[in-house]
């Protein structure tokens, strides 16, 4: 047996601490970037691959496909890319580091996860491969190892080496591209790949975190190749009755073998399944974050928030419920955080005077974070009714992204003009009739 080869100390302009992956083709190493006090991921390829000079120019073409297409990419569940030296030798990426395990650990019958965690992860994966399609972007290899769960229910996607770019003119990798257990029929055949392909894929995934069982496995390849592209396999609840009823015809219609009769969109997708998440009983809080992330989606106020926004706001705040009469925020005290109405019905009083009821989609205490050297809270707010609100703290949001701090400002200058309305219109109608009555 072959030694492997002793763990760098440097890769290009990179601290290496250890190896923590090794596949076929590349060993990922964990590094240190000392210019951004980070810690990153080098995926670099096996030297002895590139002793062939056609076989090197293959493994530095696919390794300029996944710089090319991860680049494109800025969403909180795939995997951002870093770095990029593509005529070292070996040729190298760097990527995000994530402290997390692949889904493949989790996908035989003695480690599955909980059935609402399985539904939490796929649609996170749906937000991600939605946000690569509108990049003009195809995976074309997803699967159970090339997705990272983090303990906090985060999940990555990462490995764009194979993905197809709907938009580019650079030659990409042509052929049976992909991992035989997880093609869609389209890519057995060499046909076009869509995102429905990859929503294929996706299928075969949530199939096997719920089963334990690859719905296509064969004793080799040739006979995968054949059950994928002929052969239907059992609804998910023949292996595992205690499944919810509604699973099964959300997993056989991602699985159709004909693009036309999958979901036609992610979105589509993602809906099915929160649909059977929500009729789940007695969920975690970190299983709940795709109803949340619909729940905010949906809102008026998040209208013009990217998807990606949206969740880097959920991961920001704290979710907090509050019952009828509870005070959520008091007049004369300092405000060192905002809240957004996402249930429920609040009060908003001074002096013990109501001065309106505000319901879902507003924000509360938001003056605070607009005008910092001014923090004292002008109102109170009681809750009319059970209210759930995600609360940001005012500084928190300062360290966050720009792309998420020009989101709420605009946000903000939209609700605060509105109201601005509205009260000239109470004026108006004020003025009105106190002409009449005089």
């Amino acid at each position: 047996m072959a030694q492997q080869p002793a763990t760098p100390a440097t890769i290009g302009k990179y601290s290496v601490e250890r190896e923590i992956g090794r596949g076929a083709s590349s060993t990922v190493f964990l590094g240190f970037d000392r210019f951004n006090q980070r810690p990153v991921a080098i995926k670099q390829i096996h030297a002895h691959l590139l002793e062939d000079p056609a076989q090197a120019q293959r493994y530095r073409r696919r390794l300029r496909n996944e710089a090319q297409m991860a680049g494109q990419l800025n969403h909180p569940h795939v995997v951002r890319m870093f770095d990029v030296d593509e005529d070292a030798h070996p040729p190298y990426l760097v990527l995000e580091f994530i402290d997390g395990v692949p889904l493949a650990s989790h996908a035989t019958t003695d480690r599955l996860l909980p059935i609402a965690q399985v539904l939490d992860v796929i649609f996170k994966c749906c937000s991600a491969l939605e946000h690569a399609q509108q990049k003009g972007l195809v995976h074309r290899d997803i699967k159970p190892a090339n997705l990272i769960l983090q303990e906090n229910g985060v999940v990555k996607v990462t490995d764009f080496g194979t993905a197809l770019s709907m938009r580019s003119e650079v030659t990409q990798l042509t052929g049976l591209v992909g991992s035989p257990s997880y093609m869609s029929p389209e890519q057995v055949r060499e046909q076009v790949c869509t995102h429905q392909s990859d929503m294929f894929s996706l299928g075969i995934v949530l199939y096997e975190l719920l089963t334990g069982r690859n719905p296509f496995q064969g004793e080799n390849d040739f006979t995968t190749l054949y059950k994928v592209n002929t052969e239907m396999p059992p609804p998910p609840r023949v292996l595992r009755p205690d499944l919810p009823p509604a699973v099964d015809a959300v997993v056989m219609r991602a699985l159709s073998k004909a693009p036309s009769e999958r979901y036609r969109e992610w979105s589509d997708f993602a809906d099915a399944i929160l649909s059977v998440s929500r009729a789940l009983p007695e969920r975690r809080a970190k299983d709940r974050e795709a109803e949340r992330f619909s729940q905010m989606r949906a809102l008026p106020f998040f209208s013009e928030f990217h998807d990606a926004m949206i969740w880097e706001a959920l991961r920001l705040g704290t979710l907090r419920t509050f019952s009828r009469g509870d005070v959520l925020m008091r007049e004369q005290t300092e405000g060192t955080s905002f809240s957004i109405l996402l249930e429920g019905n609040v009060a908003i009083r001074h002096n013990s005077f109501t001065l309106t009821v505000l319901g879902p989609g507003v924000t509360l205490g938001e003056m605070c974070y607009l005008q910092p050297e001014r923090p004292m809270r002008t109102a109170t707010a009681v809750a009319e009714s059970e209210v759930l609100v995600l609360e940001i703290l005012n500084g928190a949001l300062r360290q966050a992204s720009e792309g998420l701090q020009t989101s709420f400002d605009k946000a903000f200058i939209k609700l605060l003009v509105a109201r601005l309305i509205k009260t000239n219109e109470q004026i108006g109608n004020w003025d009105l009739l106190a002409g009449q009555v005089r």
